[in-house]
């Protein structure tokens, strides 16, 4: 959507699991045998898109938040002329990312008893979107999302989202901000 903006999506070698995702980085951005070179000087941003699943219960989460913070706070370390920031980040679904795309299209979050009708979040959210996401008009509803998912943002103790709250409305506001008069022109096209 933006020259300005170049998104490497990098898939999963290993399934979803947060520590496998975390070791697939270590080892293609940041090993001897790296694909893709990071360049803090330009801000570049890395960003784990995850659910929460079984993997909060299992340990899985924490630690990768914990790599994230570790991570920036060696940036200005290792390179003295880069100005601090948030390189590494993590977008946390719960329970999963299709809560995300039910955002695009609602402003409040569902009645849990509703979802628990159906035999997952998935299917719940399937349900209310007949086709599931569409990428010829589901772009231009991305306000809508960042707006909708982060008025119904909340978190649990432990900093992590509540159920049916989502933190895709940060990554979100990143490519936002990239994209925003491409989205408001497919907006105006699609009416």
């Amino acid at each position: 959507m933006s020259s300005n903006l170049e998104l490497i999506v990098i898939p999963p070698e290993e399934g979803t699991d947060p520590l496998k995702l975390m070791e697939l980085a270590e080892r293609i951005l940041l090993g001897d045998t790296r694909k893709h070179t990071i360049d803090y000087l330009q801000q570049d941003k890395i960003w784990f898109a995850i659910d929460t699943d079984s993997w909060e219960k299992e340990g899985k989460i924490a630690p990768l938040r914990n790599f994230c913070r570790a991570m920036n706070a060696r940036i200005t370390e290792k390179y003295s002329e880069a100005k601090p920031y948030e390189a590494w980040n993590v977008a946390q679904s719960n329970p999963c990312f299709e809560v995300w795309l039910y955002y695009h299209h609602y402003a409040d979050r569902p009645d849990r008893e509703d979802v628990e009708k159906q035999p997952s979040v998935k299917a719940y959210v399937n349900k209310q979107i007949a086709g599931g996401f569409d990428y010829q008009r589901d772009p231009a509803r991305l306000q809508d999302a960042i707006d909708n998912s982060e008025k119904n943002y909340t978190q649990q103790d432990n900093g992590n989202p509540d159920w049916f709250a989502t933190e895709q409305f940060l990554l979100g506001k990143e490519i936002m901000g990239f994209v925003k008069t491409e989205v408001r022109k497919l907006r105006n096209k699609l009416g």
